[in-house]
């Protein structure tokens, strides 16, 4: 009878996949590393709309990468998260109507595409679950910074170059290679996440950076001269008072809104800001969302196709569509082409974006830095879902920063692991 000297040892790859977590850990280290890396870089490049394209590629390599190796280390692939029943119904319900669509094709690529976005989500949730760094939100945060603020040097100096005036908005603040509402929903996201990260600094050097910042979004979101977007910011302002019960800021929001609208009629007796007042626009988007209600009363639960595209497939021909060249209304534009249902679940998703923050936030109100993280993102969503009340703005990079923003804040209020 023999007795082996040692015990055989199994190959290098099932030791990588069914060994030891800590060895799994130290030789794929790397892979979580480069997919942290990606997670920052693409929050700074989502503020530049021309770079989507390249950032799309990347990202799904990535996730195509983190999920295998997820996979192979046993690792959750998907977070639970209060949003995940309703973002699985939205997709799920969108899809179901596309064969009722006017253009089934392209609803379907629309939806893909949306698909594709719900992905960063889920991804980033998986990269900040795994990261071996401390802090993620805060660097996060930081990239929000940084990208911010490069959008607002480049809308500034834009602004300056091309002549804009105080006077009136012929010339408006733009984000690169894109226009003022790009511009504007960018900042409607980044100001409340940029004042949370003001709240999180301890160095001089980083309050500076977040502080300077945010007086840039601020003064950028003026000059893009967008009403929406101005609301947008209104709503958030007044949103934080109700939440932090501050009653007597709430009355002097409403003060300070009452005496800009003063200021802009009383600009009547000069040529000031005559383009600002002008309500043709509020005019020819009610218009155009009164077709989108009745075709919602003709076709409530799956609608007729998914996608902006679809306003002007149907309304193309009406003259209340002259000027109005789109649904402007992110929210009618998924009932329309949907049907109620979906337009229930998207209400969903974010409604349990905010309940999810405000619970979060008060849970931590022994942590300032993590409570102003979540009142920030609670704002966010707020100001995300009114500006999308007056434009279809939940696409491309802005979806990408929205969803990668959702996820940082889901990812520190749920138990985090690497398994």
């Amino acid at each position: 009878m023999s007795i082996p000297l040692s015990r055989p040892h199994p190959p290098l790859a099932a030791r990588l996949v069914i060994g030891d977590g800590a060895l799994r850990s130290r030789a794929l280290q790397w892979v979580w590393r480069l997919e942290t890396a990606g997670l920052l870089a693409f929050t700074v490049m989502a503020f530049f709309p021309t770079m989507s394209h390249v950032q799309e590629y990347l990202f799904l390599s990535l996730a195509v990468i983190g999920g295998a190796v997820a996979y192979g280390e046993r690792r959750r692939l998907l977070t639970p998260t209060p949003l995940n029943l309703p973002i699985f119904l939205w997709l799920g319900w969108i899809l179901l109507s596309v064969p009722f669509a006017l253009d089934p094709a392209y609803s379907f690529g629309e939806w893909r595409k949306l698909v594709v976005k719900v992905l960063w989500f889920f991804w980033a949730l998986l990269v900040l679950r795994n990261s071996e760094y401390k802090d993620m939100e805060g660097k996060v945060l930081a990239a929000v910074a940084v990208g911010s603020l490069a959008l607002c040097v480049y809308a500034l100096t834009d602004f300056v170059f091309r002549g804009g005036l105080l006077s009136d908005r012929l010339v408006r603040a733009r984000a690169p290679s894109s226009d003022y509402n790009w511009l504007s929903s960018y900042l409607v996201m980044a100001v409340p996440l940029l004042a949370a990260g003001v709240l999180r600094m301890r160095r001089p050097s980083g309050i500076v950076l977040f502080a300077g910042t945010a007086v840039l979004g601020l003064v950028a979101q003026a000059l893009s001269y967008t009403r929406a977007g101005w609301l947008a910011l209104l709503s958030q302002g007044l949103a934080w008072t109700l939440y932090a019960r501050r009653f007597a800021v709430t009355l002097g929001v409403f003060a300070g809104a009452i005496a800009a609208i003063v200021l802009l009629l009383a600009l009547d007796a000069g040529p000031y800001h005559r383009d600002t007042r002008d309500l043709w626009t509020v005019k020819a988007r009610a218009a155009g969302w009164k077709l989108m209600l009745q075709e919602i009363k003709e076709h409530p639960v799956v609608g007729i196709g998914y996608g902006t595209e679809t306003f002007m497939a149907r309304f193309g021909d009406r003259p209340e569509t002259f000027k109005n060249k789109g649904s402007h209304n992110f929210f009618l534009m998924t009932a329309m082409g949907s049907g109620i249902p979906a337009l229930v679940f998207l209400a969903w998703i974010f409604i349990a974006g905010i309940r999810e923050c405000i619970r979060a936030a008060r849970a931590y109100a022994g942590e300032p830095e993590t409570a102003a993280l979540c009142v920030g993102l609670a704002l966010m969503i707020v100001g995300v879902a009114v500006r999308n009340l007056f434009d279809s703005m939940f696409m491309g990079s802005l979806a990408c920063v929205f969803w990668i923003l959702m996820a940082t804040g889901l990812s520190r209020m749920q138990t985090r692991g690497g398994t």
